[in-house]
């Protein structure tokens, strides 16, 4: 392909419209070219109406760019390129921010730099995507029931009942007993709030049991679920967000990728790191230091609890459980990409989360014979 014949073009994208801008090869153009419109089915068929099999096309990482990334591949093939939004600091650290001035400034990258030097994100597979929305859901889901139940326990601080704890909430059945101490318009309130409760944990268990039921038949499921700490959940969540790993390169990029690596501040001979960049994939990030809590915590020893122990007095108990997370995440990848087991792992804890996924059975006691 000459490249004479290419347009780089540079969308970008709000909630409900977009606008696109056009660079040539050659600047002779005297006005750029701008596409407008909706994000509805209508502007979208309008802009695929606008676009050319030889264009490059580049737009800012978002929920709606994957969606509309594959039908510009489908409908029109060109060359679609996904970009990482938090890498692309000529946008953020501008003076003058516009749609029509951030969609200039993706063509400008997309004209000056070979694709090898975009910060691209790769287009996840149809499976990918169904396990990025079970894990989106889930985790959305068990949220919103985590603020149900403080509404609930509040209700009982509220009438002067104090000496119930959050957990005394947990189950159906201990709501049902505890809202009895309640009389009035509090107890109308404690009933709505646990039917609410219900239905969400009736959504969440037939989430898990999807969730499960997929795993079941994923190879690398047994390798992840090898690392202390992880469960089905994490793993789900690795699986839809990094995949094979086969991406990756090592397992500093995949810390990268989901934002755990710390600020680098480099001032002469000076080199200071500080917070963790938090620009990454934030479904992972906060599911993997749910992990390495489980790991610190578990009654099995491990080396994550040697981590925390040694850096928790000297960095403090939130650094250091980001450091766990972080090579937990890294093991992940590791156990995945070599497709093995961790070689550290605790036999007995894995076999319950295998039988907890049910790819293993529950052995059957022997009976011994009557006398």
């Amino acid at each position: 392909m000459e490249d004479k014949e290419i347009r780089y073009v540079g969308i970008d994208l709000a909630k409900r419209t977009f606008v696109a801008r056009v660079e040539y090869p050659d600047d002779t153009k005297a006005e750029a070219e701008v596409f407008q419109g909706k994000t509805d089915k209508i502007g979208v068929e309008k802009l695929i109406s606008q676009l050319r099999r030889t264009d490059r096309v580049g737009m800012e990482c978002c929920a709606y760019a994957f969606h509309l990334a594959k039908e510009l591949i489908r409908k029109v093939g060109c060359e679609v390129f996904v970009l990482n939004a938090g890498q692309l600091v000529i946008i953020y650290k501008s003076t003058k921010k516009t749609d029509l001035e951030d969609a200039a400034k993706i063509a400008w990258l997309l004209k000056r730099f070979p694709v090898e030097e975009l910060p691209v994100v790769m287009l996840p597979t149809e499976q990918e995507e169904h396990r990025r929305a079970m894990v989106s859901e889930l985790s959305f889901k068990k949220r919103l029931r985590n603020r149900l139940i403080n509404r609930l326990h509040s209700l009982f601080t509220r009438v002067g009942i104090t000496g119930l704890e959050k957990k005394d909430l947990r189950t159906q059945d201990a709501r049902i007993e505890k809202v009895k101490l309640l009389n009035g318009y509090t107890l109308s309130e404690a009933l709505r709030i646990s039917d609410e409760l219900k239905l969400l944990e009736d959504h969440i268990e037939i989430l898990e049991h999807e969730i499960k039921n997929d795993l079941k038949t994923e190879p690398l499921v047994k390798n992840l679920l090898s690392v202390p700490g992880v469960g089905i959940v994490t793993a789900m969540a690795f699986l839809a967000h990094v995949g094979d790993g086969s991406r990756f390169v090592r397992g500093r990029q995949v810390s990268h990728f989901v934002g755990m690596t710390p600020r680098i501040d480099n001032s002469g001979e000076t080199v200071r790191l500080g917070n963790i960049t938090k620009r990454g994939c934030t479904a992972i990030r906060s599911i993997i230091v749910q992990s390495a809590w489980a790991a610190v915590h578990s009654r099995t020893p491990n080396k994550f609890q040697d981590k925390y122990l040694e850096l928790a007095p000297r960095r403090g108990k939130g650094r250091a459980i980001v450091a766990v997370a972080r090579r937990m995440l890294e093991i992940m990848w590791l156990v995945t990409v070599r497709q093995e087991l961790y070689n550290q792992t605790a036999q007995l804890d894995l076999e319950r989360k295998l039988l907890r996924l049910g790819l293993k059975e529950r052995k059957k006691k022997i009976m011994e014979p009557a006398a």
